[in-house]
């Protein structure tokens, strides 16, 4: 078995339950994978993300080479509250391929197999009354 390099980066979700109001949680997740053993060629990674299962994905994140970041990336997920919301993850190894008149282009592999997160948006609290009082009678 050849050795493998295990990669991994780290990617904080905030979740945004209302926009209006501000109010917001933070989940932490981290994502790993097994470097191929052509390491060399590689450049750096991308992420990317859809809201559907089989993509469409958008590119989400350039990972560095070596899977560290100086901070973690940080992303919006947002939905009615009450409700799931599932986002469906790949990755690609991108580098500089050698081509035929000795120069190279950068280039990526396909997707890698896809794994998903699900967060729940919790339903807001009620809102305080407004201008409780007492009305003559």
């Amino acid at each position: 078995m050849k050795n493998q390099i295990f990669k991994s980066v780290m990617i904080v979700f905030l979740i945004v339950l209302l926009p209006a109001l501000g109010s917001a949680a933070e989940i932490t997740k981290t994502f790993a994978w097994d470097s191929p053993a052509d390491l060399a060629q590689i450049k750096n990674w991308e992420m990317h993300w859809g809201s559907t299962k089989g993509g469409p994905y958008a590119k989400l994140v350039d990972v560095p080479k070596d899977g560290n970041f100086e901070e973690p990336v940080t992303v919006d997920i947002s939905g009615p509250p009450g409700t799931n919301q599932t986002r469906y993850f790949v990755m690609k190894a991108c580098g500089d391929l050698p081509q035929a008149d000795g120069g190279t282009k950068y280039e990526c592999s396909d997707n890698s197999n896809e794994v998903s997160f699900t967060v729940w948006i919790p339903a807001a609290a009620f809102q305080l009354p407004v201008n409780f009082r007492i009305l003559p009678d």
